[in-house]
């Protein structure tokens, strides 16, 4: 036996992932189980503060000792980081980009293998190896997307000092075509945007659901003052956008005053959202066409943050420069950890055959005897169904009743989304489901869109899927709902008629498959409304975390495993 434990820690996202004879076993994100949003801040002074728990469920997962463990890989190199990273002038003292924070940086940075073996104990006695950030992230798209040769695009807020990479890979092997370097980065511009808007930095989800709502011709020319975008790629003003400073001075000049948390929604805030959402797919379509030309490779891989933004994949998927384009379920910084675990892996084993990696359920499960026992501590009186479809059948009338269900089952999804097995699912066809989801549940602002997880077999009817794509089960792409089927839907449409999908494929997730049919035989739509469970935190993992969540939340009914509650009186 052969196995690599791949981690990221160094910036956010602090996961665990671990490769036994070439196969993902386990991947799971230290916020799940810490119930830490992000896992950690990304701060200068805790690059070492290791996933340990991710990883010790990681191990668990596989039944094996730290001492089993050959090689343990990390997605940062400090090394590269030494030779690349250049200081920031525009910068706070002792902090990012400062000449004093780059020093505690590399301190935490020279400080993890240490920790790391204190860990794992004195009978590990493998190999620590450090690998960059965005071959990392190219390697979790590249290995499990089942291509013999690609491209690969890595878009984010920075790595080691590039914000940008691109690819071409072939068998085992990754090499460089291109970089680009701070302070031209477009996870930043989004950070940097989302916090212009009154959001947190890292929420540039919102920001995108506000970009509905607007129109991008409106902030077009003065947004490109600070990121221009051409047929090559982009370039960003360090001058407007200071990044390292929490300064909306230069901002504001160019597009007026920032919005407070509390201040109302003006239709100039969707503008500028709108403009930075055009901004960024065109700045990534040209990076596409500029990789097209330099590889004839006629697949495509994205990773990185960015490659979370919905509405610029399905734009991707549009262009006709690649044949087939794959992004992995989770292609931020938690997926680096599989592609450190992968890479290190296929390193060492020349001759072992690659496989592709179609399930995101990585992380752990629960007996039913668990869920039995987290009821019964806290109170709860469960229905046990015997039968799945039993289960389906009682579960489908709640939904149909118009009551929100939390859904729990089977092993947790690796990424930030909810794929069916730690879900809140509703009714779609309610118009005022939405409100009610994100008012009594999420509380969260009521623009917020909710997905639909829709029949893989039926998706084509109801919504313009375009070109196939395995990614599609990972709720990754934006499309546009057939005109003639958006009313039936209300609850899970945009305020542009499009919709975030997950299709749905029975061998992938046979439970939530059997669920949507069940519901669809009843009501002729064969999808529901999909959003993580959670309220406010990391998206549940353990049966007690769900009971929390439910309990101190307005959910109906709560389903773990093969047992059904309602709530208590």
């Amino acid at each position: 036996m052969t196995a690599v434990l791949g981690i990221n820690c160094v910036y956010h996202e602090s996961a665990a992932a671990l490769v036994v004879d070439g196969d993902l076993v386990a991947a799971c994100e230290e916020e799940r189980f810490s119930r830490v949003k992000h896992g950690k801040s990304a701060e200068v002074h805790n690059a070492s503060e290791l996933p340990l728990l991710a990883v010790g469920e990681c191990l668990a997962m596989a039944e094996i000792e730290p001492n089993d463990l050959d090689w343990v890989a990390l997605s940062f190199s400090p090394e590269l980081r030494r030779e690349r990273f250049a200081l920031d002038e525009l910068s706070h003292p002792g902090d990012w980009g400062s000449d004093d924070g780059e020093r505690t940086f590399q301190r935490e940075l020279q400080a993890i293998p240490e920790k790391l073996r204190a860990f794992l104990g004195g009978g590990f006695a493998g190999g620590i190896v450090t690998m960059s950030h965005h071959l990392s992230h190219a390697a979790s798209a590249f290995y499990p997307s089942g291509f013999e040769r690609a491209a690969v695009l890595v878009v984010d807020g920075i790595a080691e000092s590039e914000t940008t990479a691109m690819f071409e890979a072939e068998g085992r092997d990754i090499r460089t075509l291109g970089t680009i370097d701070y302070p031209h980065s477009i996870g930043f511009v989004w950070e940097k945007l989302s916090a212009y808007l009154g959001f947190s930095p890292y929420d540039a989800s919102k920001t995108m659901g506000l970009a509905a709502y607007g129109d991008p011709d409106r902030f077009g020319e003065p947004f490109a003052r600070l990121m221009a975008v051409d047929g090559q790629g982009y370039r960003v003003d360090p001058n407007v956008a200071r990044f390292r400073l929490a300064d909306f001075e230069s901002l504001e000049r160019l597009l007026g005053p920032r919005r407070l948390p509390d201040d109302a929604f003006e239709q100039r805030h969707y503008d500028i959202a709108a403009a930075l959402q055009q901004a960024t797919i065109d700045a990534l379509s040209g990076l596409v066409q500029r990789l097209a030309k330099t590889s004839d490779a006629r697949h495509l891989c994205l990773a990185g943050g960015v490659a979370l933004n919905c509405v610029a994949n399905a734009a991707l998927n549009r262009l006709d420069d690649f044949e087939a384009l794959y992004v992995p379920p989770a292609p931020h910084d938690a997926g680096t950890a599989v592609g450190a675990a992968l890479h290190q892996w296929h390193s060492n084993n020349s001759s072992a055959q690659r496989r592709p990696v179609t399930s995101p359920y990585l992380g752990p499960a629960f007996t039913d005897e668990t869920i039995r026992d987290a009821l019964a501590s806290a109170g709860l009186t469960s229905t046990h169904f015997q039968d799945h479809n039993d289960l389906a059948c009682h579960t489908a009338e709640h939904l149909i009743a118009g009551n929100i269900v939390a859904w729990f089952q089977g092993r947790m999804e690796f990424g930030p989304r909810a794929l069916g097995n730690r879900s809140l699912l509703a009714d779609p066809r309610d118009p005022g489901m939405r409100a009610i989801m994100n008012r009594r549940v999420k509380h969260r602002e009521d623009f917020r869109p909710f997905a639909p997880s829709v029949l893989a077999e039926d998706a084509e009817n109801w919504f313009e899927i375009g070109r196939a794509n395995i990614s599609h089960g990972y709720m990754l792409f934006t499309v546009p709902a057939r005109p003639e089927r958006a009313d039936q839907i209300p609850a899970v449409l945009h305020h542009d008629g499009s919709a975030r999908v997950q299709l749905v494929d029975r061998q992938l997730n046979p439970r939530f498959h059997d669920l949507i049919r069940t519901f669809a035989a009843r009501t002729g739509v064969p999808m529901l409304l999909n959003t993580s469970f959670n309220d406010s935190e990391p998206i549940v993992c353990t049966p007690q975390d769900a009971i929390a969540t439910f309990l101190k939340t307005e959910i109906d009914v709560l389903v773990l495993g093969n047992h059904l509650v309602t709530r208590p009186a």
